[in-house]
């Protein structure tokens, strides 16, 4: 029994199954970085995950003058060296990619911004920007909290792969080192290329393919349960794509119904952060001046309640600039609903409680339509005036 992958084009006429014959990159003219590299790097996702390629060719580490294929930053924050080989490893490519990651383990965040900017051209606050859209996080604190290696070639040698088993079973994480087997196809009729991207490493488990009895979604008693850590990466991926984070993403979409011109923010949250089904929030920010300020911004909280499937909601609009005032008129607004906190001021208006319907969800929207409506045009009036001043 063959493990190898295979590629058919089935023929709609005949409706009979035409194999495509594998081929070598070399056979083929195709070379590592002229070529590999430059497929990658404008569709990252060859390699099966959500990354952003942060630099090309690097080569600015300070005591050696080596140069890595691909840097990037994967959803988590980690940034990870991506190492090409064309059509065999050799047996020594993860030793290379391994040496690459320990240069990276020490970069800061200021650093990791900088490549950005330069690998795209932008400025800082864009790269930042970025950054932040590719993590869906309210700050990049996360940035190079660990480091990663992905090798890709056509074949891989048997000291690879063993070597890389060894260490991710090793490593606290099985994805340390990730190899991603790219097998070329060119069909002889249309002289199509064809790339299939598989990943051999980690090896997938035998979990989503058996049926056991009950479910071994909590930890056991008796196991001591999981680390902080885990709790708070199963935290992190429940919250991605929970029913809050749709129904707020729903209250964005009404929210921006209507929204024209410069007050129409060009970005929010990927999804609801905080803790759990206990307290939630969500964000709307603007690229322009002061909006690249990550403490200006609006946002809209969630938290439960006693009465099951009850939530109580606010909308806040929250700033760091000295001298702003703002008010909003045709609003009911408490007096104790301004706030001062950590450098921060801001103000806030409750919306009441219900459910995660739509009634509920308009209701937020209204007024977090009124906030951007209201106050957007304080802020940039206050910005330009600032501006001049400073001229």
């Amino acid at each position: 029994m063959s493990h190898e992958p295979q590629l058919f084009r089935i023929n709609p006429s005949s409706r009979k199954s035409e194999r495509i014959e594998e081929v070598e990159f070399a056979q083929l003219g195709l070379r590592e970085r002229r070529d590999i590299q430059e497929w990658i790097a404008a569709n990252p996702g060859i390699l099966g995950e959500d990354l952003l390629i942060i630099g090309k060719e690097f080569s600015g580490f300070d005591l050696t003058d080596e140069r890595l294929d691909l840097l990037a930053v994967d959803s988590d924050g980690k940034l990870l060296v991506i190492e090409l080989k064309r059509d065999d490893t050799g047996a020594d490519a993860h030793w290379q990619a391994i040496k690459y990651a320990s240069y990276l383990r020490r970069a800061t965040v200021d650093q990791i911004v900088d490549m950005l900017a330069e690998y795209k051209g932008v400025s800082q606050e864009d790269a930042a920007n970025q950054l932040l859209q590719h993590l869906g996080a309210d700050d990049l604190n996360a940035l190079n909290n660990d480091q990663r290696i992905i090798l890709a070639s056509h074949r891989f040698a048997p000291e690879v792969t063993s070597a890389a088993l060894w260490l991710n079973n090793k490593a606290s994480s099985e994805d340390l080192l990730t190899c991603v087997t790219l097998t070329p196809y060119q069909d002889s009729d249309t002289n199509s290329l064809y790339i299939q991207a598989t990943t051999i490493i980690p090896v997938p488990g035998e979990e989503g393919y058996v049926v056991s009895i009950g479910s071994n979604s909590q930890p056991s008693a008796r196991t001591g349960g999981s680390s902080l850590g885990d709790k708070l990466r199963r935290t992190f991926q429940q919250n991605r794509n929970d029913e809050i984070t749709r129904f707020l993403r729903k209250v964005s979409e009404l929210t921006l119904q209507g929204l024209e011109g410069e007050i129409r923010p060009n970005r929010t949250s990927r999804w609801a952060g905080g803790e759990g089904k206990v307290w939630r929030y969500y964000h709307f920010w603007y690229r322009r001046n002061p909006w690249g300020n990550w403490n200006v911004d609006y946002r809209i909280n969630l938290w439960q309640e006693d009465r099951e499937n009850t939530w109580g909601g606010n909308v806040e609009f929250r700033h760091s600039l000295k001298g702003l005032q703002v008010k909003l008129t045709n609003v009911s607004l408490d007096p104790k609903q301004s706030f001062e906190l950590r450098g921060e001021e801001g103000i806030r208006v409750q919306i009441g409680s219900g459910a995660l319907d739509d009634e509920f969800a308009g209701r937020i929207a209204q007024m977090t339509r009124k906030f951007i409506e209201q106050i957007t045009p304080i802020v940039d009036a206050f910005e330009e005036e600032n501006n001049e001043e400073e001229s």
